[in-house]
């Protein structure tokens, strides 16, 4: 039976407060267990409970405030808006030592900001410059992912129309579309992904509707980039293979749910908060972390039984390769090329709007 809005509403909070109880118990714990306290700030882009970026950000700032005991850890939702700048003071004046920024739209904010606390550490989540001395970047190598779900897509899709809700032409975005096109065309030359553009990160209602718009043009396969499971809600109800993006929404969508890319926060920032607590944040090359399959920070959904054995095989097959360094999405370009990416692979339907 389909998850009712009432039975969804119910498990979101039940998952919220969960969160926050184990936050809370690793706070209680740290206060006992620790003789050298760092306080670590995590700003979210948006709510919680996203089921995406926002609600994955907030899930590994747990799980590594509840291994390192020394942490306790902050937490302010929707930070990035026309307070943020004062949102950041706040958390710098109050004793934050590291300040983990949570969105590549804090920038101008963390540029005011961190030349007036030359003490605290600002971590620009997507960042692509070094703003000041005490500014890191760190991202995921979603991307990976992405090219494992395509091929998921790619070996499903019947109509060989494949569809996906993006937000913006953020590089970091592009990457994960054209890695995602790639998996596609490996195993199904003839399929095309469809693109439509929210033009915002979080918009759950336009997200929907674009969403219902492409797989009403023929596309039996969905995934998305955007931050809420909207894109979900429109093939669950109309019987579209999805893959998630994010968050593994299994248990919202059990009958059409694929697999899909899944963000663990968990490893990078516990590395980050380790290096500043040890005082070696200076000794990381260009205060720049990105991880992705072979460091646990980006990983896939399990498979539901929709998914083919074949299908299975092949791609855990492709996401040891990758892991392993044996297999690269986009061989031939550099780190710096990638995080510059502009431009559509030829099987993907669509033009690039400006940021």
């Amino acid at each position: 039976m389909k998850y009712t809005v009432i039975t969804r509403t119910l498990i979101i909070f039940a998952l919220l407060l969960f969160g926050l109880a184990v936050v809370g118990g690793a706070n209680e714990l740290n206060k006992s267990a620790t003789t050298s306290e760092l306080k670590v700030a995590l700003l979210d882009y948006g709510p919680v409970g996203d089921h995406g970026w926002t609600f994955e950000g907030h899930a590994g700032a747990t799980k590594m405030a509840k291994k390192l005991p020394y942490v306790s850890l902050f937490e302010r939702e929707s930070a990035s808006g026309p307070d943020a700048i004062r949102i950041m003071r706040e958390y710098a004046e109050n004793g934050c030592e590291l300040i983990f920024c949570h969105s590549g739209s804090f920038g101008e904010a963390i540029q005011e900001v961190a030349p007036k606390y030359p003490n605290v550490t600002f971590m620009w989540c997507g960042g692509q410059k070094k703003l000041a001395p005490n500014v890191g970047t760190y991202y995921e190598r979603f991307y990976q992912a992405a090219y494992l779900t395509g091929i998921v897509a790619g070996s499903m899709t019947k109509t060989n129309k494949i569809a996906a809700v993006e937000p913006i032409a953020d590089p970091q975005v592009v990457m994960a579309i054209n890695a995602f096109a790639r998996g596609m065309a490996g195993v199904n030359p003839q399929a095309r992904l469809h693109v439509s553009w929210v033009g915002s990160w979080y918009d759950p209602p336009k997200e929907k509707q674009l969403a219902l718009g492409l797989i009403e043009e023929g596309c039996d396969v969905i995934t998305h980039g955007s931050d809420s499971d909207a894109t979900g809600e429109a093939a669950e109800e109309t019987g579209t293979y999805f893959l998630s993006c994010g968050s593994n929404t299994a248990r919202f969508f059990p009958h059409v749910f694929l697999t899909g890319a899944v963000w663990n926060w968990e490893p990078i920032m516990t590395d980050i908060v380790e290096d500043v607590h040890n005082g070696t944040f200076a000794d990381h090359p260009e205060q720049d972390w990105w991880y992705g399959l072979a460091e646990g920070a980006v990983e896939l959904a399990p498979f539901s039984d929709l998914v083919p054995p074949d299908t299975r095989r092949l791609v855990e097959e492709k996401q040891k390769a990758v892991s392993r360094g044996e297999l690269e999405i986009f061989p031939g370009m550099s780190d710096e090329d990638l995080q510059k990416m502009h431009y559509l692979e030829p099987n993907v339907v669509s033009e690039l709007p400006k940021l």
